[in-house]
């Protein structure tokens, strides 16, 4: 298991100005270089307080790729049913190449009505635009002469897309599931890896959606290790009642304007989408509490979780070439700026 950061903004402009939080972003990229982390996560989303400050992840993970030197870069996701595939793979080969070959090509559906309202996409058609796009991109980054006739967008013969990404015979792929068996199936039997949330979900939901993808990808002949990141979140403090008492305050600025954003699925419904109008009134349970009762496990055992095996040190990064640079601000309010964590 790899440990890395999941920039999910949760800031408005009247709480911190754009330029500022931008920096003080890039300030944890470089900590998070230096520390030895795995990778540097950020979503697409638009408008709102929650996620509103990241509607380009492209453009700001090149800039992390410029003060980092080992991070993986992970767009988590970028939505291909708001922008033309050869623009979209056009921007993440120049991505892949500004950071040497670091990119974890992240690819998701959407699903605020008020971004999709904003690019005039219907939401029925998501999954067959997320499906299309991410084809298409994989074949703009591999082919020459290439043609596309899809649903939604046709073009070519085009020469070869330039310039080609930096691994090849293209980066890594990973598509965002929530609940959905069929974008899990969909993943599997492509042989792409997965990106998710387990809060969203129960655990045995997500239990019976992850053997899906096993099987699917299994079904189809894949032999690469699927690679699986999990965005988590976390509270870290000089104490455990500090910590405490930080989570608590942060995640309900967090869950508040995640449920405004939530709020936009008042009075609308979409097959695509079945139960999402009834997100408002999902209330996540705390981390802290969730984590409280993880800690009550560990007393007794250091580094043991009941019925569990100690964890396995030699897997976490090691490497610290000199101390992490002093991040200017606490930063309150950008993950807020949350680890997640990719199992490989």
């Amino acid at each position: 298991m790899r440990i890395g950061l999941n920039i999910l903004p949760t800031v408005a402009p009247g709480e911190v100005p754009a330029d500022r939080f931008y920096a003080e972003c890039l300030c944890l990229c470089e900590a998070a270089d230096t520390l030895g982390l795995s990778h540097i996560k950020m979503v697409e989303h638009y408008w709102h307080a929650w996620g509103g400050y990241s509607p380009d992840p492209i453009a700001f993970l090149s800039a992390a790729a410029a003060r980092t030197r080992h991070v993986r870069l992970v767009t988590g996701a970028v939505v291909p049913a708001f922008t033309h595939p050869v623009k979209l793979a056009a921007a993440l080969s120049v991505l892949d190449n500004l950071s040497g070959g670091r990119l974890d090509a992240g690819f998701g559906r959407a699903f605020l009505p008020t971004e999709f309202a904003a690019f005039g996409i219907a939401m029925d058609e998501s999954r067959q635009r997320l499906c299309e796009g991410v084809t298409a991109v994989q074949r703009l980054w591999t082919e020459k002469e290439f043609r596309w006739e899809g649903t939604f967008h046709r073009f070519g013969p085009l020469p070869a897309l330039l310039p080609r990404p930096a691994q090849q015979p293209h980066p890594p792929v990973f598509i965002a599931a929530t609940v959905s068996a069929e974008t899990f199936v969909w993943a599997g039997e492509r042989g792409h890896h997965l990106m998710i949330i387990p809060g969203v979900v129960g655990h045995d939901r997500l239990t019976t959606l992850l053997d899906l993808y096993r099987e699917a990808r299994a079904g189809a002949g894949h032999t690469i290790p699927a690679r699986l990141h999990l965005s988590l979140h976390a509270c870290l403090a000089g104490d455990r009642v500090l910590a405490r008492e930080a989570a608590e305050r942060h995640f309900a600025d967090y869950q508040r304007k995640q449920l405004d954003a939530y709020a936009t699925w008042r009075g609308i419904g979409s097959a695509a989408y079945p139960g999402y109008e009834k997100m408002e009134g999902r209330r996540p349970r705390h981390p802290a509490r969730r984590h409280d009762r993880c800690g009550n496990r560990h007393r007794g055992g250091r580094g043991r979780c009941r019925g569990g095996a100690a964890p396995d040190r030699r897997a976490l990064p090691r490497r610290r070439t000199q101390p992490a640079p002093a991040v200017r601000g606490r930063h309150p309010r950008g993950g807020d700026a949350f680890p997640a964590a990719a199992r490989q």
